[in-house]
């Protein structure tokens, strides 16, 4: 398996199911392991480390009880950077040994408008790539070059696996990929639609930023000084939709579920567990809390998100046979609460122009042509991400935000004229809503309602 962005949750979800296929020591299934791939700039320091480290590193999984146990991950082989090893990633690309090209590069990495489901031509990044000049700056570049060494070389047929929060992730991987060929190399599009299968995917596992504090406690009570330790909650989920291409792969012992269609489960997870992280997060924020598990255990915050899973998102979502929706809502509860994974709210807040048109957007567009709308949560968690973005500004011109289009946020709070109005009319990640007076009227109201301190009262009547 190759890898494109080691991150904490590849750390904790998939490189610690392969680990759990290792420890089974199985002779058919010991030649598996990953090679993990960076390509940002940022993940040249990581890679740096993780090597010195000879990549491996410890994973803590926390219950809200306490400490469930502590393991030695070792099933990532290698970690490669394009600044230092391409020849050799786009080697490993090309090996038939390799059957799985997997991806946790976030929700813009894909560089899509999901709006239109368009790839983004005007990016930077993707210019200088078609260039070809210097190393490369996006995993198209990479994908483009390694898939046609793949080609020349007679590797075989692989599987491309998005393991993203993106709603048809496969789909969408797909679209950015051959979008990219078209001007980058049209002759290899169809050796891509012959060989290659794009793999739809759902994962699931709270696992926020390891902080210093829990490195240090670690070495303290365990001895060892890990720079890469993670730690994540003990709940555990892969769905991945069936395909042909998936035939002789272990990924069922790994743990996955493996089903007919992803595309409930993905609408279920982004919906209620990463809308409402949202909402948890951004009104938390606006309440004065930094945790998330402190956040959601605010009688008022709790009722809010209760009343925005059972009202708003619940009623947009598929049946699924297996699930029964309020237990999943109570689990996230549960989840949420979880103190030992201690996840800050400034972590889930950010990259929110990427996380809401996909979390929140889309149950306020689906209400909104039913006979009798139920919209209000929704639009309050754009009130409150409205308002932190506000207090960002006029505190240090948004210095602490994280997120990819922040530089376009500051310009556009820059403006003399920038007020909410304009916010929710002008924003081009909200340009689905900019013709409902609706819902303008009521995120109006609940912004003033924040900016004036009046947050409890406006969710008494919220609520009543």
């Amino acid at each position: 398996m190759l890898h494109f962005g080691v991150g904490g949750f590849h750390r904790a979800h998939q490189a610690w199911a392969l680990q759990g296929l290792l420890n089974d020591r199985r002779p058919e299934l010991e030649h598996w392991g990953i090679t993990g791939v960076g390509v940002l700039p940022q993940d040249a320091a990581f890679a740096k480390t993780f090597r010195n480290q000879d990549c491996l590193y410890f994973l803590q999984r926390f219950a809200p009880e306490g400490l469930r146990d502590t393991q030695l991950i070792s099933s990532i082989k290698e970690m490669l950077h394009v600044s230092e090893d391409y020849e050799t990633i786009l080697a490993r690309i090309a090996a038939p040994e390799t059957r799985i090209i997997s991806f946790t590069i976030t929700e813009g990495g894909y560089n899509v408008d999901y709006t239109t489901n368009t790839f983004i031509w005007d990016t930077p990044v993707v210019q200088e790539d078609l260039l070809r000049r210097d190393v490369p700056k996006t995993v198209f570049r990479v994908l483009a070059e390694g898939l046609k060494k793949r080609s020349m070389a007679d590797g075989g047929a692989i599987v491309l696996m998005s393991c993203d929060n993106v709603q048809h992730n496969g789909d969408i991987l797909r679209l950015a990929l051959i979008e990219f060929l078209k001007r980058f190399d049209p002759s290899l599009i169809d050796w891509v639609a012959q060989h290659v299968t794009f793999v739809k995917t759902m994962v699931d596992r709270i696992t926020p930023a390891t902080t210093r504090a829990q490195k240090e406690a670690f070495e303290k009570t365990g001895g060892f000084h890990d720079q890469c330790l993670v730690v994540c909650e003990e709940y555990f989920q892969w769905i991945i939709e069936e395909h042909p291409g998936l035939a002789g792969l272990p990924l069922r012992d790994m743990g996955a579920t493996v089903v007919k269609e992803v595309a409930p489960y993905e609408k279920m997870k982004l919906r209620l567990l990463n809308g409402g992280h949202s909402l948890t997060g951004l009104l938390g924020e606006a309440l004065g809390y930094d945790r998330i598990h402190t956040a959601i255990k605010d009688d008022n915050i709790n009722a809010v998100f209760q009343r925005y899973c059972s009202e708003e998102v619940i009623p947009t979502l598929d049946p699924i046979a297996a699930v029964h929706y309020p237990d999943y809502v109570q689990q996230l509860v549960y989840r949420f609460g979880n103190p030992m994974i201690n996840d800050s709210t400034a972590r889930i807040i950010s990259g929110s122009t990427d996380k809401l048109p996909k979390f929140v957007l889309p149950v306020i567009s689906e209400q909104l042509k039913r006979q009798t709308p139920k919209i209000k949560c929704g639009v309050l968690i754009l009130a409150a991400w409205y308002y932190y973005l506000e207090e960002a500004f006029k505190k240090d011109q948004m210095e602490e935000v994280q997120d990819l289009n922040r530089e376009l946020l500051l310009a556009l709070f820059s403006e003399p004229d920038w007020d909410a109005c304009q916010f929710i009319t002008r924003l081009p990640v909200l340009h689905t809503l900019q013709r409902e007076p609706v819902v303008q009227t009521l995120f109006l109201e609940y912004v003033q309602a924040l900016r004036v301190g009046e947050i409890h009262l406006l969710i008494n009547q919220l609520l009543h």
